[in-house]
């Protein structure tokens, strides 16, 4: 099993959200991304891959799953996505 690499992100509520998600894998004991993908009964593994180390704020959908297989809290992990995609939009410094 592979760990995941980090990839450089930008300050602010992005790099909080990946942050949290990655703490989040890892006390779920670093479950492969197959495994992931297997439990979520909806997500291809590209797509919790890219969930998992892409550098852009993920897409609500396969995150909110993939929160929940790992065991999170989805109300914490939606207001850290809520400010890490206000934080992306053009415009919004």
């Amino acid at each position: 099993m592979s760990r995941i690499q980090r990839s450089p992100l930008p300050r602010g509520a992005h790099r909080d959200l990946i942050e949290q998600l990655r703490d989040l894998h890892l006390r779920a004991g670093l479950p492969s991304v197959r495994d992931i993908a297997r439990k979520t009964h909806a997500l291809s593994h590209d797509t919790v891959h890219r969930t998992l180390v892409g550098k852009a704020v993920p897409r609500w959908g396969p995150l909110e799953l993939i929160v929940e297989v790992l065991g999170g809290d989805i109300e914490a992990f939606r207001e850290l996505w809520i400010a890490a995609h206000r934080q992306t939009e053009p415009g919004v410094d």
